[in-house]
């Protein structure tokens, strides 16, 4: 008499093919789909092209300092591309960027004694200001101080000074712009408020009959 076949033996699988593991194929699905959602950002963006170059010149800093410190281990052409770029970028961001995408800008006037005094500009209009601008710009000006924070921090704990030198030169730039467009918010908001204020009293004076 047979033996009774195991109940269920016909459902297991005996195939041999092993699991699909996560090629290059996937990889540019991966790529692709950041690259969509970055273009589909851009597309809901008042400024694209500005939003581009307010990372634009950073992204190049970033790309010449990894090449040239860690990679080629290029000092001096590295700290002349870096300090350009860096340059290109502190400008393009206090004059072009900051008045594009959030309405604001910054300067510092130098009077006749020698004094120095900030300057803010802002828009009265807050609520003609993108969303999406807006994110971008702040976003990307918070990060940029931080990631030279981060290098200063590696290159002072493995003691090399040469490059401390060009990370406190470029944390410089990107502080003094994110010091100069926070004062210039906070200033914003200050007006805004006052002027919100000076409306309500002239309401209320002119309910009573003062004006």
């Amino acid at each position: 008499m047979p033996a009774a076949e195991p109940p269920g033996f016909n459902a297991v699988s005996m195939s041999t093919e092993m699991p699909r593991m996560g090629g290059p194929e996937g990889s540019a699905g991966n790529d692709a789909a950041s690259q969509n959602r970055l273009v589909q950002m851009l597309q809901t963006a008042a400024h694209p092209v500005t939003c581009v170059f307010h990372a634009a010149f950073k992204i190049v800093v970033i790309l010449i300092y990894i090449y040239g410190r860690y990679i080629h281990s290029a000092y001096v052409s590295t700290f002349i591309l870096c300090t350009i770029f860096a340059a290109l970028d502190f400008w393009t961001v206090k004059n072009i960027s900051g008045r594009l995408l959030v309405g604001l800008r910054w300067w510092n006037l130098v009077k006749d004694d020698g004094s120095s005094e900030w300057v803010f500009e802002s828009n009265p209009d807050e609520g003609n200001l993108n969303a999406t601008d807006r994110t971008i710009f702040w976003g990307v000006t918070y990060i940029w101080p931080l990631l030279w924070a981060v290098f200063l921090f590696m290159n002072i704990l493995n003691f090399s000074l040469d490059w401390v030198l060009l990370n406190i030169m470029i944390f410089i730039f990107a502080g003094t712009n994110l010091a100069g467009y926070w004062k210039c918010s906070t200033d914003a908001k200050k007006r805004a408020q006052q002027w919100v204020e000076s409306q309500g009293m002239r309401a209320v004076a002119g309910a009573m009959g003062f004006a």
